[in-house]
């Protein structure tokens, strides 16, 4: 397991200022694929959102490891790389953490990119604005949340943090509700006393609205759509088999199982032949009536199933030396 710290500001009062968030390898690939932008319209783009993720999702045991205690460090190849590089690497693993403090933090049970609703169901924004958050779920309360993703290879410069205070909610509503929180993550690597970097979370719930904020016309069964399609097209990328109540495909190469409730599977198959009417309704209530009180094994509150096999990669000592002189251990 993992161990991160994270620091909420202006958020309600009932969230803890500064907590913990223990996590496993499981959520953070479940959270890449989830944030990712990529559409699954199978029409046009077959797989193409499979390649997508396995590309995310693979920074992972490249760029990360697990310090003693289960704090998160990067390795000597992520501290390689060049800037472009290190750019793309912190804009994932922001999304990746974004993902991480949604569902521990806010209980956000459904997560998506913006640009993949968008790409499957044509969704328009305001033709003069540039500025909108990049991802928007549900919580388990039914709510609607909006959520901005950034990383930093380093600290968060004080620009950056005055960026977000002053940061206006972008997204003014979500299926003609106001989003209950709104709220900004910066994954990032502040250098300690000791010298050592550990990936901390910066989140920012900044209060008033941008002037041009937009309303995002959704429907909350397409959007139910769009949320697992793209998982259905990753059981398809491999050989399907039965687990218990779900099915799954393993990729083996990729050291990877992905599985979806098969009662989830069969009804979101059916509003891809057309009947997409009540698909929200149904899949909640599946849900509350298949989903494991207790999730094990890469169990997540969605109904889907991703788990690792990569100890290995991320026990990897490739980043020792870096941190040979300091007192950390």
């Amino acid at each position: 397991m993992f161990e991160v710290w994270y620091r909420a500001e202006s958020f309600p009062p009932s969230f803890p200022r500064t907590h913990q968030m223990v996590f496993s390898a499981d959520d953070l690939a479940h959270a890449l694929f989830v944030t990712g932008r990529a559409p699954e319209d199978r029409s046009k783009h077959g797989v193409t959102s499979v390649y997508e993720w396995l590309h995310r999702t693979t920074i992972i045991p490249a760029y990360i490891r697990r310090a003693p205690l289960g704090r998160l460090v990067r390795s000597d190849l992520a501290r390689e790389l060049d800037r472009s590089e290190k750019v793309s690497l912190s804009y994932m693993l922001g999304q990746a953490m974004t993902g991480i403090f949604s569902e521990k933090v806010v209980s956000v049970r459904f997560l998506m990119h913006v640009d993949r609703y968008w790409g499957r169901h044509g969704v328009a924004f305001a033709p003069n604005t540039k500025k909108r958050a990049d991802l928007f779920g549900q919580r388990l309360s039914g709510t609607w949340v909006v959520a901005e993703a950034k990383g930093r290879s380093g600290p968060v410069p004080q620009k950056v943090r005055d960026d977000l205070t002053a940061q206006k909610r972008t997204i003014r509503s979500v299926a003609g509700e106001r989003p209950e929180i709104a709220y900004g993550c910066v994954a990032h690597f502040p250098r300690e006393p000791d010298g050592s970097e550990f990936l901390r979370v910066l989140a920012i719930d900044p209060p008033e609205e941008e002037p041009e904020a937009v309303d995002l016309q959704v429907d909350p069964d397409k959007f139910i759509q769009a949320y697992y399609e793209p998982f259905l097209a990753a059981i398809d990328f491999g050989e399907k088999k039965m687990r218990g109540d779900y099915l799954v495909t393993t990729l083996g190469r990729f050291r990877l199982r992905v599985g979806v409730l098969r009662a989830i599977v069969d009804r979101v198959e059916q509003a891809h032949n057309g009947r997409v009417s009540g698909l929200h309704d149904d899949v909640t209530d599946i849900l509350s009536r298949h989903l494991p009180e207790e999730l094990s094994g890469g169990q997540f509150l969605d109904g889907t199933l991703i788990a690792t096999k990569w100890h290995d990669a991320l026990a990897q000592e490739d980043w020792s030396e870096y941190y040979s002189d300091k007192t950390f251990w």
